[in-house]
């Protein structure tokens, strides 16, 4: 179950161009989460790992897989990982669970051994990351191969998508001076992705 369909393009969700897939299903319940529509677990879209590898465009680089919480659905997420390795994808994880907590969790190491980054632990709305791609800073950035280096995902970037329905997206990190001007205009509201026109 995904909470949205595949986000094809993106340029701030780790290095170079990524396809983001945000999967449905969240209990930790993290205060001040980010995606608080995809903590509903059995709602949102159910794709196949063939319909979600179709919607991949082949020029990127590789796949981030966030939430809700991805290893709540293991047998999807491992079948997903590996399916996306055998095409030569790379693979950043966000999770809420820690890097020791998913070694115990149903297919936690299998899964694992086809991740190039895990980024985990519960966010901490008191803590925010300063740089990088932690949501806080008590989130560690795991290198599970040696595809990239600490280095490759310094950075702290945010993006904006505009659709032609009129939908404007942000992701990414987008400094507090932007939240608050964002806010205080009335003029977005969070959705899956961060922030949604209304």
């Amino acid at each position: 179950m995904l909470h949205t369909g595949v986000t094809p393009y993106s340029l701030v969700n780790g290095p170079g161009l990524r396809a983001v897939i945000h999967m449905q299903g969240c209990s930790l319940g993290c205060k001040g989460c980010f995606n608080p529509a995809s903590h509903e677990a059995g709602s949102g879209i159910k794709m196949s790992v063939g319909e979600i590898c179709k919607s991949i465009p082949d020029e990127v680089e590789g796949v981030t897989l966030s939430g809700g919480e991805p290893f709540q659905q293991p047998d999807g997420l491992l079948a997903l990982v590996w399916e996306l390795r055998q095409q030569g994808y790379s693979i950043i994880v966000f999770s809420g669970y820690t890097k020791e907590e998913i070694a115990q969790l149903p297919k936690g190491r299998s899964i694992m051994q086809y991740i190039d980054v895990l980024i985990d632990g519960r966010y901490d709305v008191d803590k925010s990351a300063a740089e990088g791609l932690r949501g806080s800073a008590n989130q560690v950035i795991h290198l599970l191969t040696d595809r990239y280096q600490a280095r490759d995902l310094l950075d702290r970037l945010t993006e904006l998508t505009f659709l032609q329905d009129g939908t404007v997206t942000v992701t990414g990190f987008p400094p507090s001076k932007l939240q608050k001007l964002i806010k205080h205009a009335g003029v977005l509201k969070c959705s899956s992705d961060g922030l949604s026109k209304t």
